[in-house]
C-alpha cells in the first residue's frame, strides 16, 4: 500500500459513519478499488478502524467550528490534507490552505473543482500547495505559506501525518507553526503514544503495511510522548483526548473494551502563547 492510498481509505471510513464524523461529503471520494481493499484491512488490522477515524474527524470538526465561530472566520492550514473535507463543513468566512504531496494535491484540486462546478460542493476560498515536509527547509515552507494567509487567526491541522515523519521533521514543522501563527492560534495534532508498540493491533498494522507495500514506499513509524506536546516552544497544551475516550462521547453504543484492543490515536489541541 502506497502512502497516498490511505487518503482514499480514510475518506471512505468517514463515509461509513457520517453521523459520527459529520463529513457529509466524504462519500464523494468513494470508489470500487478502495471498497475492495477495506474488508481485508478491517479483518487484518482492526474492525474498529472506520469508526475511530470518524471519531477523529468529529473531534477536529467540533474544535474548528468553535474556533472559527468565536473568531468570526480565519484560516485553516491543513498539513497533509489528504482527502479531508473540513473546508466545506465549516463556515464560508474561513479560508483554507491545503498542503500535501504533489500527486495528491493536484488530484484533489481537480476533483474538488469539478464537484464545485457540478454543484456537489459549496464554493469556498481554497489555496493548494505541494510541499515535501522532509525535503523542504523551514524557510522554504514559511516563504511558501506566509503569502497565502489572508485572514487571521489561524488553525493549523496536522492529522494522520506525524506517524510517517521523523522526529527531526516534526520539530521543524512545529517551528514553522510557531512562525505562521499569532497569539491565540490553535494547532490540532494526532499521534500514537509509544506504548502502542506493545499492542497486537499495532503490530498487525505494521505487518499489513509491509505485506502490501508493492512499490517499496518507505516511511517512519513515529510515536510521540505526551511530554513532547507539553514542552513545545511557544505553545500551551490546551486539550488532550484519545479515541477510546472519544468513543464514549460520540459512539457510546460501540463497545470497545480496552484501549489496547484498538489503534488508539491521541488528539491534541495547542494554543499559541
Amino acid at each position: 500500500m502506497q502512502i497516498h492510498e490511505t487518503a482514499f481509505v480514510v475518506s471512505t471510513y468517514r463515509s461509513y459513519f457520517e453521523e459520527i464524523s459529520k463529513d457529509i461529503y466524504a462519500k464523494l471520494w468513494n470508489n470500487e478499488a478502495t471498497d475492495a481493499l477495506i474488508p481485508n484491512i478491517l479483518e487484518s488490522i482492526s474492525k474498529d478502524e472506520a469508526i475511530l477515524h470518524s471519531l477523529r474527524n468529529r473531534f477536529f470538526y467540533e474544535r474548528m467550528i468553535s474556533f472559527f465561530t468565536e473568531n468570526n472566520g480565519g484560516t485553516l492550514i491543513n498539513f497533509g490534507s489528504g482527502f479531508s473535507m473540513y473546508q466545506f463543513l465549516i463556515n464560508d468566512n474561513v479560508s483554507t490552505i491545503e498542503i500535501d504531496q504533489k500527486d495528491i494535491i493536484e488530484y484533489k484540486k481537480e476533483r474538488i473543482d469539478d464537484w464545485i462546478n457540478q454543484g456537489k460542493l459549496p464554493r469556498r476560498e481554497i489555496r493548494y500547495t505541494a510541499i515535501d515536509f522532509n525535503q523542504s527547509t523551514e524557510e522554504e515552507i514559511i516563504d511558501t505559506l506566509q503569502p497565502l494567509i489572508k485572514k487571521r487567526p489561524v488553525f493549523i491541522l496536522v492529522e494522520g501525518v506525524l506517524f510517517f515523519l521523523t522526529s527531526k521533521t516534526t520539530d521543524k514543522l512545529f517551528r514553522v507553526f510557531n512562525r505562521l501563527q499569532n497569539q491565540g492560534g490553535l494547532v490540532g495534532s494526532v499521534s500514537y503514544l509509544p506504548e502502542v508498540k506493545e499492542t497486537s493491533v499495532y503490530n498487525r498494522l505494521l505487518h499489513y503495511f509491509d505485506s502490501n507495500n508493492n512499490t517499496n514506499d518507505s516511511f517512519n513509524h513515529q510515536t510521540i510522548t505526551n511530554s513532547f506536546y507539553k514542552n513545545i516552544e511557544g505553545y500551551l497544551l490546551e486539550e488532550h483526548i484519545d479515541e477510546f475516550e472519544l468513543a464514549k462521547i460520540y459512539a457510546p453504543d460501540n463497545i470497545i473494551k480496552s484501549k489496547t484492543d484498538i489503534l488508539n490515536e491521541n488528539m491534541y489541541i495547542l494554543r499559541k502563547s
